[in-house]
C-alpha cells in the first residue's frame, strides 16, 4: 500500500500546482470572455478532446496494457516495435481525422459550436490534433516504463507554460486568442512530453522491421477499437454535453456547465492522474491474478476515499462563495450544477476504481458494455433532467449517471473475481454519501443558515481521521494487513518498482 501512497502523492503534488495554475487561468478568462465566451472556449475545447479520443485510437493506454509487462522485463525488441506500430497508427488515424474536418467543417462549425461561419476555427483545430495524439504516445511510452516523477514534472511545465501562454493570449486579443492558445497549448503538450521521453528512457538501439511493425499496429488496432468505442460511449459523451447545453439551452449556460464542469474535474485531478498512471499499470500486471486484484482494488477505494471524502465535503460547504472568487459574480448559477457533480464525484471515483480493473482484466466487449451503459446514462439523465429542473439538471443529471455506472461496474467486476469490500469501504462510501445529501438538502430546511457552518464541521470531523489513517496505514514504519475481497489475509501485492533514469 505504501508504493500506491507514495505514487499517489508524487503525482497529487504536481496536481495540485496543475490547479492553482488552472484557477489562475480560468479566472483570467471567465473575467475576460464572460459567460459566452468561455462557453465557446469550452467547446473548443471539448471538439479537441473528442476528435483527439478518435484519432489517437487508444494508443497511449494500449501502449501502456502492452508494453508495461515488456518494459518490466526489459524487452526492447517489443518496445521497439510498439514504438513504431503506433507511429503507423498515428499517420492513418490522424489523416483520416484531417480529411474529416476539412470535408465536413461547416457542418461540424454548426454542431460543435451552433454556427456554421466557424468552418475555419475547425480546420485549424486539426493542427492541435495533430500535435495533442503525437504527445499522447509518447505519453503512453513514458507511462508503460512506469515513470511517474518524469510524468508529473511533465504535467506541471506543460500547464506551467500553457497557463502564461493563455493569460496572455486572452488578455491581449481576447476571444480572438481563443484559437492561438488552444494550438499552441497542444504544441507544448507535444514539445514536453518528448523531451521528457528523451530524458528518463534511453533509446531502445532497435529498428523494428516493417513487418514487425505492422504487427504491433495491428495489436494496436485490435485494442484500441472497442477501447475507442467504449470510450466514446463513456468520456465521449461528456465531451459531447456542452455542446448538447449549447442546444438545449443557451451559450451563457454552456459557460456556467463549463465552469462547474472544471471545478469538479479540476479540484481532485490529483486522483484521475494517480489512477491512471500509476493504479492502471498495477492492475495490469496483476489482471491474471484475482485475489491480488481484489486487494488492489480495495487498496486503491480505501485511498480514493481517504483523500476524496474530506475534499468533496469542503468543496460542498464552500461552493457559494468559491464560484464567485474563481471566475466572477456572473457566474452565480453554476453554483447549483457544481453542488450536484460534487456528491456525484462520490460515486465516479468509486466506480473508477471497478472500471480501471475491468478495463485491464476484461475482454474488450465487457468494457465497451460498462461504458456504453454509463454514456447512455449520462446521456438519458441529462436530457431529462435539464427538461425537468432547467439549468440545475446539469448537475442532477451527473449524479444520477454515476449513480447508475457504479451499480454497472459493481455487478461486472463482483462477477469477474468476486469482488467483496472491506467494511471500512463500505462504511467510507455510505457515510459520505449521507453527509453529502445532509449538506445539499440542508438550503430546504428551516437550518439553511447554518449550511456552511455544518457543511465544514463535516468536513473537518471527516478530515482529521482521514488524515490520522493516511498516516498510520501509508506511512507508518510497518506495513499494516489490508483485507482481502474474502475478508482474510491475501498474499502480499506483486508490484515492480521502476528506478528513473
Amino acid at each position: 500500500m505504501k508504493s500506491i501512497f507514495k505514487a499517489t502523492a508524487i503525482l497529487s503534488g504536481s496536481s495540485v500546482i496543475r490547479i492553482f495554475l488552472g484557477l489562475v487561468a480560468g479566472k483570467v478568462l471567465a473575467v475576460r470572455l464572460q459567460p459566452a465566451g468561455y462557453g465557446y472556449y469550452g467547446l473548443l475545447q471539448g471538439f479537441l478532446a473528442l476528435t483527439t479520443l478518435i484519432a489517437s485510437f487508444g494508443m497511449a493506454t494500449g501502449l501502456v496494457r502492452l508494453g508495461a509487462s515488456a518494459a518490466a522485463r526489459n524487452d526492447a525488441s517489443t518496445i521497439a516495435n510498439l514504438r513504431s506500430g503506433a507511429w503507423f497508427m498515428f499517420a492513418a488515424m490522424a489523416g483520416i481525422v484531417t480529411v474529416i474536418l476539412a470535408v465536413f467543417r461547416v457542418t461540424l462549425s454548426r454542431w460543435a459550436l451552433g454556427d456554421p461561419n466557424h468552418a475555419g476555427t475547425i480546420l485549424l483545430m486539426g493542427v492541435a490534433l495533430l500535435f495533442t495524439v503525437a504527445g499522447s504516445i509518447w505519453t503512453g511510452i513514458l507511462n508503460a516504463y512506469h515513470r511517474v516523477q518524469a510524468l508529473a514534472k511533465s504535467g506541471v511545465i506543460t500547464t506551467l507554460l500553457c497557463g502564461c501562454l493563455t493569460i496572455g493570449a486572452v488578455l491581449i486579443w481576447g476571444i480572438h486568442g481563443v484559437v492561438p492558445t488552444i494550438i499552441g497549448g497542444a504544441a507544448i503538450g507535444w514539445a514536453v512530453s518528448w523531451y521528457f521521453l528523451h530524458r528518463e528512457v534511453a533509446s531502445v538501439g532497435l529498428r523494428a522491421g516493417h513487418t514487425d511493425a505492422l504487427k504491433a499496429a495491428l495489436a494496436l488496432l485490435r485494442f484500441g477499437g472497442p477501447y475507442t468505442a467504449s470510450v466514446l460511449l463513456g468520456t465521449g459523451v461528456q465531451l459531447v454535453l456542452p455542446m448538447i447545453v449549447l442546444h438545449l439551452l443557451d451559450a451563457n449556460s454552456v459557460g456556467y456547465y463549463k465552469a462547474a464542469s472544471a471545478i469538479s474535474v479540476g479540484y481532485l485531478g490529483f486522483l484521475v492522474t494517480a489512477m491512471s498512471q500509476d493504479y492502471y499499470p498495477r492492475t495490469s500486471a496483476a489482471a491474471d491474478k484475482p485475489e491480488v486484484l481484489a486487494r488492489l482494488i480495495n487498496e486503491q477505494h480505501r485511498l480514493v476515499m481517504l483523500l476524496a471524502i474530506p475534499m468533496v465535503l469542503g468543496m460542498l460547504a464552500l461552493v457559494p462563495i468559491f464560484i464567485p472568487i474563481v471566475y466572477s459574480h456572473k457566474f452565480t448559477p453554476a453554483v447549483e450544477i457544481l453542488e450536484w457533480q460534487l456528491i456525484g464525484d462520490i460515486f465516479k471515483f468509486s466506480s473508477w476504481t471497478m472500471a480501471f480493473a475491468i478495463l485491464a482484466r476484461c475482454s474488450s466487449s465487457v468494457y465497451f458494455l460498462t461504458e456504453s451503459i454509463g454514456g447512455v446514462a449520462s446521456l438519458l439523465t441529462t436530457w431529462l433532467a435539464v427538461r425537468w429542473f432547467g439549468l440545475s439538471g446539469l448537475g442532477i443529471g451527473f449524479l444520477a449517471a454515476y449513480i447508475v455506472y457504479y451499480f454497472a461496474v459493481w455487478v461486472i467486476i463482483r462477477r469477474e473475481i468476486h469482488l467483496v469490500w472491506t467494511s471500512s469501504n463500505k462504511k467510507m462510501m455510505l457515510g459520505a454519501v449521507a453527509a453529502a445529501f445532509v449538506i445539499r438538502i440542508l438550503p430546504s430546511t428551516p437550518f439553511a443558515n447554518f449550511r456552511t457552518a455544518v457543511a465544514l464541521l463535516l468536513a473537518v470531523a471527516v478530515g482529521i481521521p482521514s488524515l490520522f489513517m493516511v498516516w498510520k496505514e501509508f506511512l507508518s514504519p510497518k506495513e499494516p494487513r489490508v483485507e482481502d475481497a474474502n475478508e482474510k489475509e491475501s498474499p502480499a501485492t506483486v508490484t515492480t518498482e521502476f528506478r528513473s533514469s
